[in-house]
């Protein structure tokens, strides 16, 4: 077979993974204000870090620690994570010489999209990496350098029956995040790694292994737009992914912001605030901070839920709650799109109403539950003792 012909996937202009993300409105700049200045942030500052460094108490302490571990399915998941996330100090060194593979920034990103999807990854974009998205020190304290030109993000969805299944907040809330995260972590070490191989300098950012904000690359790199919920939130998954990057030297091909309508949308739409169990999601407005303007989240009453949650192990309610999240829609079902935002803003609000007229059911009810309560204490597994689940769910109904 002719080799350019063998190649035609990275010469198109065919859409490439499962979702319509070549039909996104792309524009020159992010759909939320940025007058800037963009600040860089030390890791130490943000709230889960304080939490475990005491700065709060030693109760937030004790608990954060405990926290991703106390139940056994994010325990597991955590020990590997943590042996994937060892992998960066025995890292292969880059090649001596490039490999002799076309050096065409278009060819390349497509040809790592290509290499994202096969590895898993759901959703994969390409944008320059901002500096102010680069942590200026570690946990340690050690300043970080990450003089990379270009990002390279990977979007795991998170296990929708899972979610479905929960009321947002138990237990296995923890462990479908952690679920995304590892995969996410995989493939983005294996990408970096490959990178290196071929001769340009990757270094991958990931859970536990972070040398980076990930909203801002998300921004950058076009998966999505700026939401109430203060994350970055598609139109395809919500916010119901987790994401990884590779930072590279090789030169590619920006993907561009996208515009689909959610700086409105949720300007309207208050679901997430009102369902928001600890109320740290805004209801107004939103304001400038840090050299943008965002929905901003009250990070630490919203820190202090995940880690103080008896009812379960953190906290995905406004994940499930969102009107974009739809968990009975899948890449095949926008095979017809064709990229009109009305018709997309229809289906969201369909399956709005759909929610609303099924109402809130408990989830002791459901049928779907696979996963058992359980919480260590003392080294010991035990059926977690004094909860009042259902009365939780009578003060923070899952309506719309």
């Amino acid at each position: 077979m002719d080799q350019l012909k063998y190649h035609d996937i990275l010469y198109n202009d065919a859409p490439i993974g499962p979702y319509p993300t070549h039909l996104l409105k792309c524009v020159p700049e992010p759909t939320n204000r940025i007058p800037g200045p963009v600040g860089r942030k030390d890791q130490r500052s943000s709230v889960f870090a304080r939490s475990l460094l005491g700065e709060f108490g030693d109760e937030l302490e004790r608990e954060f620690k405990r926290m991703t571990v106390r139940y056994p399915v994010g325990g597991a998941l955590v020990d590997l994570q943590n042996h994937i996330n060892l992998y960066p100090r025995r890292a292969n060194k880059v090649a001596d010489k490039k490999a002799p593979i076309p050096t065409d920034p278009r060819v390349l990103s497509r040809h790592l999209k290509c290499l994202g999807h096969f590895l898993g990854a759901d959703i994969v974009g390409i944008g320059p990496l901002p500096q102010s998205a680069v942590y200026s020190h570690d946990m340690k304290g050690r300043e970080i350098d990450a003089p990379y030109p270009w990002a390279i993000a990977l979007v795991a969805r998170k296990h929708e029956p899972t979610l479905c299944a929960s009321n947002g907040w138990e237990e296995i809330v923890d462990g479908a995040s952690f679920q995304a995260y590892q995969r996410v972590a995989l493939q983005s070490e294996t990408m970096a790694n490959y990178i290196r191989r071929l001769g340009w300098n990757a270094v991958a950012t990931n859970m536990n292994s972070y040398v980076t904000l990930m909203p801002q690359i998300a921004l950058s790199c076009g998966i999505g737009e700026v939401s109430r919920l203060g994350i970055v939130l598609n139109p395809f998954l919500g916010a119901n992914f987790k994401v990884a990057a590779v930072l590279t030297d090789m030169e590619l091909e920006a993907d561009g912001y996208v515009d689909f309508g959610l700086q409105e949308y949720c300007s309207n739409c208050t679901v997430c605030a009102e369902q928001c169990p600890s109320h740290a999601i805004s209801r107004g407005k939103q304001k400038l901070y840090n050299g943008y303007y965002t929905w901003k989240l009250n990070d630490r009453v919203c820190s202090d839920f995940d880690i103080l949650n008896k009812e379960g192990c953190v906290c995905g309610r406004c994940t499930k709650v969102c009107p974009w999240h739809r968990p009975h829609m899948d890449a095949r079902d926008f095979a017809g799109w064709d990229g009109d935002l009305a018709w997309l803003h229809a289906t969201v609000d369909e399956q709005r109403a759909r929610n609303e007229a099924n109402g809130f059911v408990d989830p002791s009810e459901r049928t779907d539950k696979w996963w058992f309560a359980l919480d260590e204490v003392d080294g010991e597994l035990v059926v977690p003792s004094g909860r009042n689940t259902q009365k939780l769910c009578r003060e923070y109904p899952l309506q719309r």
